[in-house]
């Protein structure tokens, strides 16, 4: 069951592990508006600190609004693109339960619905006041923001599932503020709480949050072996496919018309390996024309300017819908990205480049499971055909299907399952007990900080 002690200490714990502050470090040298409130924060007295958290709490509870008319059956959330994704892809399978939905957004706070909610907002600053005092002493800027937006988060959805008849709520996301509040909003009050990944990450190093959903929908059995160790428990879930659609996997690589070469990028992208990497192709006559498909999340890319210019043989692809990009590609590079199984499943074999980015080394395990060949030091005929023969091994197929189980299989009957796993969920909550008693919240962010380290 999520508690807002379990949501909190999950925020905490992975905002404040190296790889998330080496990216926040990352945002903030290339957001001028980030460094400074960055910069002002850290130089402020505690007092001011605790202030800034509450105002930021503040834009963070006004923010939500319950988006649809009347109460539903499911109530489905999503705060990011990759999650709008995955939890649109469910919405239009999903038949027999009536749907609403939750939004966030910084424009809702200059709503009727913000206005009517300010009274409560106040009352929530009043409540957290020392609490953002504790962890304005306690944490680094971005995981005190975190966590404190967790509990802003928490106490806004506590009050619209209050006002809503709604047996359960549908997440993408298990480790964000917003889905982690509203998760633990749920259990609170007796819902069930519904889960889909928005992507096929196996987190292979570092910090994998734990899963305490009613429900898991997962691509693949790797995912779903990832959660299961991280939560230590069995895990409730039923298989569905990845929100892309599949293609016959194109193995054998016709260069005689010049290649089309797609790289796709993380965060915390090493540019100077970038630019060798794309001088190399440019100087490869096997090579017509390189696509450069930046992270989804804007505010961590880099400047690709000096790379991608208009009509010239290399094309940034930022705001294109991957499986175009998939699709125009003859061969694909990619480094720690989950994109890579959408990719596959768009047709276009993948190389691995270790040297994109400053994550570890085969982050999700995708070189360790041969789903994908490292990147040769040169593509050429020789590196061409070893590629083939690896995509053509009778195996590979069983190690694609380990990570995305729709690979090649009934989708239409993955979704039935879906739904009657889904029938049986809303169910079993009308027939639960009453919710569990509330804890204080103080209490519970005290047991859920972190030590500042």
């Amino acid at each position: 069951m999520y508690t807002l002690q379990r949501a909190c200490w999950i925020v905490g714990k992975l905002d404040s592990s190296a790889g998330r502050l080496s990216a926040f470090d990352d945002v903030v040298q290339k957001s001028a508006k980030v460094r400074l409130a960055y910069q002002f924060y850290e130089n402020a007295p505690h007092w001011v600190k605790a202030l800034l958290l509450q105002l930021y709490g503040a834009k963070c509870y006004l923010s939500l609004v319950w988006a649809s008319s009347g109460d539903a059956d499911i109530a489905l959330f999503a705060s990011y693109p990759n999650e709008r994704v995955a939890i649109d892809h469910v919405r239009r399978r999903l038949h027999g339960r009536s749907i609403a939905e939750l939004a966030v957004a910084t424009r809702n706070c200059l709503g009727l619905p913000a206005l009517l909610a300010l009274p409560g907002c106040l009352a929530a600053a009043l409540r957290l006041h020392r609490l953002a005092r504790r962890l304005a002493r306690r944490l680094h800027f971005m995981p005190a923001c975190r966590v404190f937006s967790t509990l802003a988060y928490h106490l806004r959805f506590q009050r619209l599932l209050e006002e809503h008849d709604v047996s359960a709520v549908f997440i993408a996301n298990h480790y964000s503020p917003e889905c982690l509040a509203l998760a633990a909003a749920a259990h609170r009050s007796g819902r069930k709480v519904i889960f889909a990944n928005h992507a096929n990450a196996t987190w292979e190093a570092g910090f994998v949050p734990p899963l305490h959903s009613d429900l898991a929908a997962v691509n693949g059995q790797a995912v779903l072996d990832i959660y299961t160790r991280s939560s230590g428990k069995a895990i409730n879930a039923v298989f569905i496919p990845p929100a892309s659609p599949q293609s016959p996997l194109r193995a054998r690589i016709d260069s005689r018309d010049g290649l089309t070469v797609g790289i796709f990028l993380t965060a915390l992208t090493n540019m100077p390996r970038l630019r060798s990497l794309v001088q190399e192709l440019t100087d490869n006559p096997k090579v017509r024309r390189i696509l450069i498909r930046p992270h989804p999340v804007t505010i961590i890319n880099e400047d690709l300017s000096d790379l991608c210019t208009p009509g010239g043989a290399v094309e940034d692809m930022s705001g294109t819908l991957l499986f175009d990009n998939a699709r125009d590609c003859d061969l694909a590079i990619c480094v720690n990205s989950t994109a890579t199984i959408e990719i596959l499943r768009g047709g276009a074999p993948v190389l691995y480049d270790s040297g994109l980015d400053r994550c570890a080394y085969d982050y999700n395990g995708y070189l360790k499971r041969r789903l994908v060949p490292k990147l040769p030091d040169r593509l050429d005929g020789a590196a061409l055909e070893s590629v083939s023969r690896f995509y053509q091994d009778p195996a590979w197929a069983g190690v694609m299907r380990n990570l995305d189980a729709s690979y090649g299989q009934d989708e239409a009957a993955m979704f039935e399952r879906l739904n009657l796993a889904i029938a049986e969920t809303v169910t079993a909550r009308s027939r639960a007990a009453a919710p569990a008693p509330r804890r204080p919240l103080a209490g519970e962010l005290a047991a859920a900080t972190p030590a500042k380290g």
